[in-house]
């Protein structure tokens, strides 16, 4: 009988751990989009908000890239749409270098919390579903070449990021590829998105107005070349390697 309630107890305690990275997640978005900082995050919010965002960086330079890495990652995990926002304001606030680190980073983290989450989540059932549905080219190109696999993912254009680590949990993709991948292919667009938000910053402080003049200037034109460049390059990327 005693081992009986002691098998009862160890279950349970099984399922719990498996819940805690869903519901750590679940409670992660409820809060974001409950305290309306979801809906804050914008563009025109940081133009507005600027002198008061840079004061508070100049103040406490670390507190405020750590603020920023996890609000990135927690953002990332709990879908909420703001990522091109996020890399902007990172080189905009931070300058192009330590923006696009602190986006690779936040990125990252948040990617590997909702794969966790997914992973802990979805059990056997789900992954044969999804290997008998219209998934199954996805899961097939996790187990084939996971790392070349999630890195094509991650540089393709307008890819699912948010479904792609949902994906990836429920396929149980290694972790060290999945990780790598995520890593190495967040560097290029954090790279690219940060220099273009340092040059609309720098744009920002000559005039608190700038037209459509802004496009021409260097420092917001270059990167937007390279973003043109990036993305014919990935999709030629991802053309080889079907």
């Amino acid at each position: 009988m005693t081992e009986l309630v002691e098998d009862r107890r160890r279950r349970t305690v099984r399922i719990i751990a498996r819940w805690i990275p869903t519901a750590l997640l679940v409670a992660a978005t409820v809060a974001l989009y409950a305290s309306g900082l979801a809906k804050e995050i914008s563009l025109d919010s940081v133009q507005a908000n600027e002198i008061h965002l840079r004061h508070e960086v100049a103040a406490a330079p670390a507190i405020a890239l750590a603020v920023f890495v996890a609000l990135y990652a927690l953002a990332t995990a709990a879908f909420v749409p703001v990522g091109l926002v996020l890399m902007l304001a990172g080189g905009f606030l931070f300058g192009p270098l330590v923006g696009a680190g602190a986006t690779v980073v936040g990125s990252t983290l948040g990617a590997v919390m909702a794969y966790l989450a997914a992973r802990f989540a979805a059990g056997d059932r789900v992954r044969r579903f999804l290997a008998r549905s219209r998934w199954r080219g996805l899961m097939d190109g996790f187990e084939r070449a996971p790392f070349r696999y999630l890195l094509t993912l991650r540089l393709v254009p307008l890819s699912p990021f948010g479904l792609v680590n949902i994906a990836a949990g429920c396929a149980r993709a290694p972790f060290r590829a999945y990780v790598a991948a995520t890593l190495v292919g967040a560097v290029p667009y954090s790279l690219v998105y940060s220099y273009l938000g340092a040059g609309l910053g720098r744009a920002f402080l000559r005039s608190r107005e700038p037209d459509a003049s802004v496009l021409l200037r260097p420092e917001v034109g270059l990167p937007l070349l390279a973003l043109g460049a990036l993305s014919l390059i990935s999709i030629r990327f991802k053309r080889s390697s079907a």
